[in-house]
């Protein structure tokens, strides 16, 4: 699952004047909701005792350590086990979080808390050198990927793409609302790039999502900051071996596990980034990722039925058109893990 409602990665002057007084690193309150939302779709009698208390053994749970990912899953325990959220919380940052710990003071609180109110925790103290479970195209954790990225940026059919879209009417628009958003700098056209309506983007989605109306972007708009959406991330971050192998490895060689584990519920809280780079080698539809999206592997006998928010994806690298056989999965979700990544991304080789 992809974390709940932020507010910006980056304020403009009107997000800073009028509309955001919280923190990027963390959710929003519509986040929490619907991420307690998520947990409550998520319940199922395989997971409760008699008493109706989730049975910690049953459930897999893996999260980023960004606060937005370890807010998420907390939120999504309590809407998941109402009756005794907070001892599955305090075993899970005990034994999942504990070795991670950058602020103890931060930590002890979290420990001393009944987990009520998530947004009054600081989970910003949390630290995982080297996670390639979640952090494998990033720039500290996988260097080469970088030079992957700017050969990508720098290839023939990246700027022929690039330029189209740039001379398209609707960056016109975009430029109108980047004006707007920023009264007191002149903002040079010229020198605004595709980064820049991806900012623009990000900024309109999570305002949108909170009920603002500033920017409000016409729809043909809203179609082009999309379609650059789509371009910059299935072409510019998922498109070249490296890109895949960062993104995905460790999450699908623990997907594989969970295939043939005696969990009943296993868990992934992570990020946009986390999801797309899956869902960029498992169908060939561009999806976007609102949050709270969901990715899910529905496990029934021998058989894998994959849907992407509720809707199914269509796995041309299986014989069937509605679900793979354990095993097909596992036979393609392995060409992506790779097991000697950490020396791929630290390779100086050009």
């Amino acid at each position: 699952m992809r974390h709940g409602a932020r507010d910006p990665h980056t304020w403009t002057e009107m997000d800073r004047n009028f509309l955001w007084i919280v923190d990027p690193t963390i959710l929003t309150e519509k986040g929490v909701k619907q991420l307690i939302q998520l947990g409550l779709n998520q319940q199922r009698e395989d997971i409760f005792d008699a008493s109706g208390n989730c049975i910690y053994e049953t459930l897999e749970l893996q999260s980023s350590k960004s606060a937005r990912c370890t807010s998420s899953i907390v939120c999504f325990i309590k809407g998941l086990c109402p009756k005794n959220y907070a001892d599955i919380l305090h075993r899970l940052f005990q034994e999942y979080y504990q070795p991670y710990v950058t602020n103890q003071t931060a930590y002890d609180e979290i420990m001393n808390s009944n987990f009520e109110d998530p947004l009054a925790l600081n989970f910003e103290t949390f630290n995982k050198p080297q996670d390639y479970m979640f952090q494998g195209q990033k720039k500290n954790t996988c260097p080469k990927v970088q030079t992957v990225n700017k050969a990508v940026q720098s290839s023939a059919k990246y700027k022929q793409q690039e330029k189209e879209l740039l001379s398209r009417s609707e960056f016109d628009k975009v430029y109108y609302w980047i004006q707007e958003a920023n009264p007191s700098t002149k903002i040079d056209k010229s020198k605004l790039t595709l980064a820049d309506v991806d900012e623009f983007y990000d900024d309109f989605f999570c305002n949108r999502f909170e009920g603002f109306n500033f920017p409000n972007p016409d729809q043909d708009t809203q179609n082009y900051i999309n379609e650059v959406e789509q371009f910059l991330v299935y072409f510019g971050a998922n498109s070249e071996p490296l890109q895949h192998y960062a993104g995905v490895s460790e999450p699908f060689r623990w997907i594989i596990q969970q295939l043939s584990s005696s969990q009943s519920l296993s868990v992934y809280s992570g990020t946009e980034s986390n999801q797309m780079a899956m869902l960029s080698v498992l169908t060939e539809q561009q999806y976007l990722t609102p949050f709270a999206s969901q990715l899910e592997f529905v496990i029934q006998g021998q058989r894998v039925y994959i849907y992407f928010n509720k809707q199914f994806l269509k796995a041309s690298y299986c014989q069937s058109d509605f679900y793979c056989t354990k095993q097909e999965l596992i036979n393609y979700l392995s060409k992506y893990v790779v097991n000697n990544l950490q020396e791929q991304c630290n390779s100086n080789e050009e």
